[in-house]
């Protein structure tokens, strides 16, 4: 699991995010994506991410509470593996 802390971001911004899946077997390609929000209270965010293998894209934002959040990503490859990538970002 590979793990990332993003820089701060305001409560109204909206930030694009664009991860390249590597722990991939060899000739897996992404099938699918999600993406869990864990806010530091309140309700967490749907995030609807996109595939184009290898690349799993989506929004960050707008936020409703200040604090630290945490995002996980958890792919789906074609052939069974699920890599998954954890962010966590602070929200000022």
């Amino acid at each position: 699991m590979k793990k990332y802390i993003l820089p701060a971001m305001s409560t109204t911004e909206i930030r694009p995010i664009s991860i390249t899946v590597t722990d991939l077997q060899t000739s897996e390609t992404v099938s699918s994506a999600t993406v869990t929000h864990t806010p530091p209270s309140g309700s967490a965010l749907t995030i609807s991410p996109t595939v184009s293998t290898p690349t799993v894209s989506f929004l960050l934002g707008p936020m409703t509470v200040t604090g630290r959040h945490y995002f996980k990503v958890q792919a789906t490859g074609s052939g069974g593996s699920k890599p998954e990538i954890r962010y966590q970002v602070d929200v000022e």
